[in-house]
Formats: structure tokens, C-alpha cells, sequence
């Protein structure tokens, strides 16, 4: 994910990037060389305080060991934007201090071609330009929403964070199955791919909602209305979501108490 910032991020021209990763540290400086400052660790930072945003991208199982560098460097303009899945709030104001500014964001796997879902929640004390900051960084990425509790996240990420996943899924398995029909592999794939672009920005700009346009395709005695049935016989499909979407929500939610 952060990967996926970092490559729209590098060329906004008024922020001055840099970036820790030990792991990625020459393939990063390589590549945004001529952009960005890359550090292969933390220690090689001179001046931490010096900068405005810290953004922790890191594995929550690192965290700790990670936000412990910056407990001696918070300075009150500085703000913190993590977008760590399941660290919440109390977590940041805890390891360092309880007036920090923290914001919490959950983008999703889009974010690479600009066209993310970003969900934001800042604590009581994030400034509105900080907030403003905040808002279009994310916007530079996609579309954001801001969340007024924190504990919707966990509900965002099995919709918008985890969701990617989800149409992939269908995706996949509408590739692999539709060869059995006996079509070339390339045509299959242009016949999904721009059935699912066309089908998403048909539902964007039309006044409709998904019911009505899924009704008025699938005809009384039509190809599709044979199709949906088998997806909405005994409403197998709509049970396997809903129970889908609660074993995310109640993944992040345990990823949170940890």
C-alpha cells in the first residue's frame, strides 16, 4: 500500500518526500532517485523533527519497535498519518503523547492508478490544516471520506479496504470458467475486464441504482435472468457476503486488540 502512495505522492511538487526501507532501500533509490531522499534506516535521519508529517507504513507487528524512534522528536505543528491496519488512536497517543496530532487512514489497492477509496479518522487535536494536508494527499490517490468514529474503520476496511479483493475474486473466476466455453483466452479477458469498467461507470453515472439496472437487464425469460437465479437461488450469494463482510469486519476488529 504504501508503495502505491508513494508512486502518485513523489510528484506533488510541494512536499519534499523522504523514505525509510531497510528491505527496499536500493531499488527505491534507484528509482526516485532524482524525487525523493531514501534512507536504508531510521538511524541515518539526522533531523526527525525537522519534518511535518511521519507516516507509518509499516507491518502492525513492528510497530512498537518502530514509533519508539519518535517519541523524543514530537513537535506541535508535526503530525502523525498511519496507515497501519488495526493500530488505533490510543495506541499512537500512548507510545507518544497524548496531545499528538494523529490521523488514521485506510486507502485500498487502487490507490495505484488513482483511483482509491481512502477512509480517514483524525483525533481532537489534528488542526484543520493538518486535516486539510491530510485530505489531499489521499485525494492526489482518489477519492476519501471522512469518518466521525474511529471504530468505523474496522467496518470500511471489510468494504473498501478488503473490497478489491472481492471484485478480483468474481473476476478471476469468470476468466477461468468462461474458457470452458471454448473462447480464446484474450478475447475472455476483454470481455470481462470492459464488462466490469463499462458496468461500474454505467452505475456511476446513470440515476439508478445496482437493483434496478440488474432488473432491467435481466429480462423475464432472458439469458442474464437465467444467470442471476442460479447466483440468488435460496439467496446463497447475498448469505455468503454478508458472512464474508462480518469475518473481515471482526478480522480487523481483533487486529485492533491486539
Amino acid at each position: 500500500m504504501g508503495s502505491a502512495l508513494l508512486s502518485a505522492w513523489v510528484n506533488i511538487h510541494s512536499f519534499k518526500i523522504s523514505i525509510i526501507d531497510p528491505l527496499k532501500y536500493l531499488k527505491l533509490k534507484k528509482k526516485y532517485s532524482k524525487k525523493i531522499t531514501v534512507y536504508k534506516s531510521i538511524e541515518k535521519v539526522k533531523n526527525i523533527s525537522e519534518f511535518h508529517i511521519i507516516i507509518f507504513a509499516v507491518k502492525p507487528q513492528i510497530a512498537k519497535s518502530i514509533i519508539n524512534y519518535f517519541c523524543s522528536v514530537v513537535r506541535k505543528n508535526m503530525f502523525f498519518l498511519s496507515i497501519m491496519a488495526g493500530k488505533k488512536i490510543n495506541f499512537f497517543e500512548k507510545n507518544l503523547n497524548k496531545s499528538t496530532q494523529i490521523i488514521r487512514a485506510m486507502p485500498n489497492m487502487p490507490a495505484f492508478v488513482n483511483e482509491g477509496m481512502t477512509c480517514l479518522f483524525a483525533n481532537k487535536h489534528v488542526s484543520n490544516k493538518n486535516k486539510y494536508i491530510a485530505e489531499n494527499l489521499f485525494k492526489n490517490v482518489g477519492k476519501i471520506l471522512w469518518l466521525k468514529k474511529e471504530a468505523d474503520i474496522d467496518k470500511v476496511t471489510a468494504i473498501s479496504g478488503s473490497g478489491p479483493g472481492y471484485f478480483f475474486l468474481f473476476i478471476e473466476h469468470l476468466l477461468s470458467e468462461s474458457t470452458k466455453l471454448g473462447l480464446n483466452s484474450e478475447k475472455i479477458k476483454l470481455l470481462v475486464y470492459q464488462t466490469a469498467l463499462g458496468s461500474i461507470e454505467l452505475l456511476i453515472k446513470s440515476n439508478k441504482t445496482a437493483k434496478q439496472l440488474r432488473k432491467s437487464i435481466a429480462i423475464k425469460g432472458g439469458t442474464t435472468e437465467a444467470a442471476i437465479n442460479i447466483f440468488e437461488k435460496n439467496k446463497k450469494l447475498k448469505k455468503l457476503i454478508n458472512v464474508a463482510l462480518k469475518e473481515a469486519y471482526n478480522k480487523s476488529k481483533m487486529l485492533g486488540d491486539n
